[in-house]
């Protein structure tokens, strides 16, 4: 008989299944009553794939309207405006998404629908559902189109004061444009052409890898004093507990029946998982999946990260390490360097062991840790030049088991992470 399976691993998270970050909430609560009394904490948050990024901005998206109460159970009631980027964005493409956007929230709220019938035509100069700027016969440049949607947005929130709290923007996917969208200059520009106007009750949000600092710099060197930096860490071990659990006692009331996990099963997710929280409904999912007798054990959880027709690991492969792997490389020396660096799991390598485990020459070697930092594939270490490591065991676990010969034994992943402690939270039941 089918049964329900509450983990959602290609979904975001929504506050009801959200589990920790209490110190960026926190913040980000802070930075909402900061900006409904007029003095703007804009942020961006920054973390690995597969981290929450975009979960946290749809819990701050729903906080911020007031769908949920949360933040010390203040209820907000801001005009929630949530974007996201592609990398062929262009700089009027960006504006021109906001303005959309931004005309669909207003015509779904009641009151500043009413402000939109008596006093804006901004409205209907866009298409419902697309980005494609109708207006006059004449063609807009970039900067008109920007300064008429800060005019629009200084008119709406002046006149909407104060049942509405402000203005909340929140663009998600920001590192991936080039510098073409010049999004430090737009979100520089914006702010500033809001502040002119005496208008200080907006918000503004930016998610995406840890390279969005170094796109926003190259749009516009002092965009980057416009923001508040919130890194977003592998959560806590008792956190991805709590994730399994919140889950559980979904499928429990929804099936009727009792579903449990064991603690080595438990365990055994957490670690897998590495804090991510993705990872932690994949890797939940395919053991839940696995089990037949309703009480999850190490041998689901096993099971269903190595299935190869499937499994945890594949299907992450799919979502995450697939388009690192192939798409974004061209070369197959390229992918050696990632080959050798699997064998260590996601622990630092250093560029001489790299180069004697790959086999190339200095000079190919060299290039290719250029071309896999600048794409995000592999991380330096700071203040220790020549060292690198994968993103994640899951992807270095990916490769042993998908782009490679098989191996003689199985490849499993380690317990920890020896030298890696500043990514990892402890285990407890490892101690």
């Amino acid at each position: 008989m089918p049964r329900f399976n509450p983990f959602r691993p290609g979904a975001l998270v929504t506050p009801g299944m959200f589990s920790g970050r209490a110190t960026e909430l926190a913040a980000l609560g802070k930075a909402l009553y900061q900006a409904k009394n007029e003095n703007p904490d804009h942020f961006v948050i920054f973390g690995e794939r597969g981290i929450g990024k975009s979960s946290l901005l749809l819990y701050m998206s729903m906080a911020a309207n007031g769908e949920i109460a949360a933040f010390d159970d203040v209820i907000f009631k801001f005009l929630t405006v949530s974007i996201e980027l592609t990398p062929t964005t262009t700089y009027s493409e960006l504006i021109k998404k906001v303005g959309a956007e931004l005309s669909r929230t207003i015509v779904s709220h009641e009151k500043a629908k009413e402000v939109a019938k008596s006093a804006w035509e901004f409205l209907s100069r866009w298409e419902a559902f697309g980005i494609s700027y109708k207006g006059p016969e004449k063609k807009e440049s970039a900067p008109e189109l920007l300064e008429d949607l800060i005019h629009t947005v200084y008119k709406v929130l002046s006149r909407t004061a104060p049942e509405i709290d402000g203005l909340l923007l929140l663009i998600d996917e920001a590192d991936k444009p080039s510098a073409d969208a010049h999004l430090g200059q737009f979100v520089k520009l914006f702010s500033e052409g809001l502040n002119k106007r005496a208008c200080n009750n907006f918000l503004i949000g930016l998610a995406g890898l840890p390279s969005i600092e170094a796109k926003l710099r190259a749009s516009h060197e002092s965009a980057l004093r416009i923001f508040r930096y919130i890194e977003l860490l592998p959560l806590e071990w008792n956190e991805r507990i709590e994730v399994l659990r919140k889950g559980l006692s979904k499928a429990n009331t929804k099936n009727g029946y009792e579903i449990n996990a064991s603690q080595d099963a438990e365990n055994m997710i957490a670690n897998l998982s590495e804090g991510y929280p993705h990872f932690i409904q994949e890797f939940a999912y395919s053991a839940f999946e696995q089990d037949t007798d309703n009480v999850i054990d190490a041998s689901d959880v096993l099971s269903g990260a190595f299935k190869t027709d499937g499994g945890a690991i594949w299907q992450l492969g799919r979502r995450y390490f697939e388009s690192l792997y192939f798409d974004k490389i061209g070369s197959e020396e390229y992918r050696r360097v990632l080959q050798a660096m699997a064998r260590h799991f996601d622990e630092w390598v250093d560029k001489k062991t790299i180069q004697t485990e790959s086999g190339l020459k200095s000079s190919t070697l060299d290039n290719a840790l250029i071309a896999l930092k600048k794409r995000n594939i592999i991380l330096p270490r700071r203040g220790k030049k020549g060292s690198y490591r994968l993103p994640s065991r899951s992807f270095a676990a990916w490769i042993r088991a998908f782009t490679q010969e098989p191996e003689a034994d199985a490849p499993s992943l380690p317990a920890g992470s020896g030298d890696n402690k500043e990514k990892k939270a402890a285990n407890p039941a490892a101690s």
